[in-house]
């Protein structure tokens, strides 16, 4: 029960056998609910409690409600533009065929937009992975006192061996169930050290729970968005996914009975748990919001394991798709051999190493990512993709929908605006307070009260 994520090569199956096994069609609502669920519920899930913690619950609740409610108006749009481009492999595909029959002129500006897009979106949230695997391992060699460059290097080479011998997300078939409990034990493990030594003990004296945030602003709401913008948004994959189901007509039975009900349970549950126990002291991962010791080394081992995973599944689908892409451009003369797929990879992790030192701080590098391309590939485009379906009378919209569209035009380009700005501001404000790109930042890594005050009882 593979996922053919790397449907963006998919003209390629054919050619190998053994690869072909893996990529079969016809999965059923319940495994297109689950596959879902697991590339939704990752990276993102682990800054809610600093996203609720900016705005208070009162206000975080509705916001996010609202984000998922769009977010999933939005994938029922892309599942009807899908249901007119039946033949549609990926989002690339998806896109190309809307506007070639819509606006056949602007054809090869759509398929840039969309390629560039989406690549990126996945490079970079490689480079976010590559940074939590980082800062996984310095949370769990504490005492060690390694720069946070150094082990996100030693995080790059665990993954090395893994990306160059994987060339098809079969490889590791039992990594799915790995992938899940580690994925559960980075969530629940900080969950219930928190619930087991109660608010009393976690709530620092001077942290506040309220319902709206006292240092509540239009650049803490525009950023809490951006961080739910990430977190909920799966339309980068979801062409990918769609066009493995045994019956297309299930997919709102997928996502709006199965998958949407967890996503929002997971999110609503970890933001609003890690904001009760910390209130307005949550941190930007979920795993820094306990103490150094055995049950954080138990967290950071699960994060470290659930990243390693994703990685992998994530960079077997931007390798795919860049050789074929270099193929055709001829910048390359065979995108098949062994020795692309080795320099891909070494290519993709080297450069993900980088991007991870320019940004070495988590929940801001998620805001980033939630105020800069999710806005722009996951909203903007599928909602463009829809009106030129309108347009040509191969879809139809009330009046309605056709607001309500309007309305997440415009939310989607405050926040792409906005919110870059914002967290852009924020990003460099901490340049300035823990060093700049390639520095030590040793923030909640080492166990001394300079580096990790939150952590420890420090003297005043």
């Amino acid at each position: 029960m593979q996922a053919n994520y790397g449907a963006a090569s998919s003209s390629r199956l054919s050619k190998d056998p053994e690869e072909a096994r893996f990529f079969k069609r016809g999965n059923s609502a319940p495994l297109t609910a689950g596959l879902l669920i697991a590339d939704v519920v990752g990276a993102g899930v682990l800054a809610m409690g600093q996203a609720v913690a900016q705005l208070g619950w009162m206000v975080a609740i509705p916001a996010i409600f609202l984000m998922l409610a769009m977010n999933a108006h939005i994938m029922i749009l892309v599942w009807r533009v899908q249901k007119i481009h039946p033949a549609a492999k990926s989002y690339k595909d998806l896109a190309c065929m809307t506007m070639e029959r819509a606006q056949p002129e602007f054809l090869n500006l759509a398929k840039r937009v969309v390629v560039v897009g989406q690549y990126t979106f996945i490079f970079a949230t490689l480079s976010l992975y590559t940074l939590s695997i980082g800062q996984g391992l310095g949370m769990f060699f504490y005492d060690l006192h390694s720069c946070l460059p150094m082990v996100t290097f030693i995080g790059c080479m665990l993954l090395l061996p893994m990306n160059t011998s994987a060339r098809f997300l079969g490889s590791f078939s039992g990594s799915v169930v790995f992938n899940c409990l580690c994925t559960v034990g980075t969530v629940l493990i900080p969950i219930l050290w928190l619930m087991h030594e109660g608010v009393e003990v976690t709530r620092p004296a001077h942290s506040e729970f309220v319902g709206v945030a006292s240092q509540l602003s239009l650049s803490s709401l525009v950023t809490s968005a951006s961080t739910f913008a990430f977190a909920f948004s799966g339309q980068f994959l979801l062409c990918e996914i769609m066009s493995e189901m045994d019956d297309l007509e299930e997919f709102p039975k997928a996502y709006l009975v199965y998958s949407l009900p967890f996503q929002a349970a997971a999110f609503l549950g970890v933001g609003l748990s890690v904001y009760y126990f910390r209130g307005s002291a949550a941190l930007g991962m979920i795993v820094q919001e306990i103490p150094f010791g055995f049950i954080e080394r138990l967290a950071a081992s699960c994060l470290v394991g659930h990243i390693l995973i994703t990685y992998v599944i994530k960079s077997v689908v931007l390798s795919k798709g860049l050789l074929e892409e270099f193929e055709k451009s001829k910048i390359i003369a065979n995108g098949d051999t062994w020795l692309s797929w080795y320099c891909m990879m070494v290519l993709i992790v080297g450069a993900s190493w980088f991007m991870a030192q320019i940004v070495p701080f988590f929940a801001d590098f998620v805001s980033l990512l939630g105020a800069t391309l999710t806005p722009l590939i996951a909203f903007i485009v599928p909602l463009l993709l829809y009106g030129l379906c309108i347009s040509t009378n191969d879809a139809k919209a009330s009046v309605l929908e056709k607001a309500v569209m309007a309305l997440e035009l415009l939310l989607s380009c405050v926040v792409l605006v906005y919110g870059t700005a914002s967290t852009l501001v924020n990003i460099f404000e901490k340049w300035d307070q823990y060093g700049y790109p390639f520095a030590c930042h040793c923030q909640n890594l080492w166990r001394t009260c300079s580096c990790s005050p939150n952590r420890m009882e420090c003297p005043a």
